[in-house]
């Protein structure tokens, strides 16, 4: 699976077959991506504009790997459920974004998109990072957490950017899950039996709306359900004849998958987003989701409190 690394000159295409094992910066990769200087220019100002071109690939490759990190780990378990997640920038730093915070037999997850691309985008997802924290703690529902977000970044206005995001909270040994969608396309619950849900209870988009009032949803899910978060970037996904993946290719490919692990779930869909593409380049910053809770699990069911 991509370990999060976006190589010089592969931002803004999937890369899907990475192994995880740390590497540096390939400077020749670099190097042969740009178009070669007028003669006129002399060699030591040539050399002084790649040194400074390296750096600052240099830069955005560690920005990169600290935003990565903030978002916590790609793949777990815990209890009866199976995460996992991936992120792809069109632009080195993504908005998108994916981040768990465990606590107990509990997991609190936002699956999210901060308006914007690049750097600007990434910088602000550290913020919200730093809220989810802040306001995520055991007793507090999704709902009231986007709301406190949702005040915050109205008090910051018109610097804060607008953001989307689907907050959840999963008992992770009972199944239950109650959830607050703020202004993001709505997840898909496949059921075991193939019948599909959209959670689309919650309110408007962070930042936009200082009084917003926010609902929570809930559900449970059962042994062999799955449930996937994704982005707009996955929905508007281009291929070389301009047509959009949209909505019924995901759940296509999602009833295709098949899949015990969630891992292996979220890697046949980003396979199919590959297949889709042909090649094309990202337009917008693409995030997956899966969450996936064993087919034979031996635990009750029942509501998060």
């Amino acid at each position: 699976m991509n370990d999060g690394r976006v190589l010089p000159g592969s931002e803004g295409k999937f890369r899907t077959n990475v192994g995880r094992r740390n590497y540096s910066i390939p400077q020749s990769a670099i190097v042969a991506s740009m178009p070669p200087p007028p003669s006129s220019v002399p060699r030591d100002e040539v050399d002084t504009l790649l040194r400074e071109k390296l750096d600052l690939h240099s830069e955005l490759f560690e920005a990169a790997q600290i935003q990565r990190k903030l978002s916590g780990p790609r793949e777990f378990r815990h209890g009866s459920l199976q995460f996992a997640s991936e992120v792809f920038a069109a632009r080195f730093i993504s908005g998108d974004f994916t981040t768990f915070l465990k606590s107990g037999s509990q997991v609190l997850m936002a699956h999210g998109d901060i308006a914007g691309k690049g750097v600007a985008a990434g910088m602000w997802f550290t913020n919200l990072a730093g809220l989810l924290q802040c306001y995520g703690d055991p007793y507090s529902d999704p709902a009231s957490i986007a709301s406190e977000i949702n005040r915050h970044l109205c008090y910051l206005r018109p610097v804060a950017p607008f953001a989307t995001a689907f907050l959840a909270r999963i008992d992770c040994h009972l199944g239950g899950l109650t959830y607050c969608n703020a202004g993001h396309f709505p997840p898909i619950v496949l059921r075991a039996d193939g019948r599909t849900e959209l959670l689309e209870r919650g309110g408007p988009l962070l930042g936009a709306i200082e009084r917003a009032k926010f609902d929570l949803g809930e559900l449970i899910l059962e042994p062999g359900d799955t449930l996937v978060a994704y982005s707009d970037g996955v929905l508007e996904c281009r291929n070389t004849s301009e047509e959009e993946f949209g909505l019924d290719r995901i759940l296509m490919a999602l009833r295709h998958a098949k899949s015990p692990s969630a891992p292996a779930t979220l890697m046949i869909l980003l396979a199919t987003l590959q297949d889709f593409a042909n090649g094309s380049p990202l337009c917008d910053d693409v995030s997956l989701t899966v969450i996936q809770r064993d087919a034979k699990c031996q635990h009750p069911t029942a509501l998060a409190g």
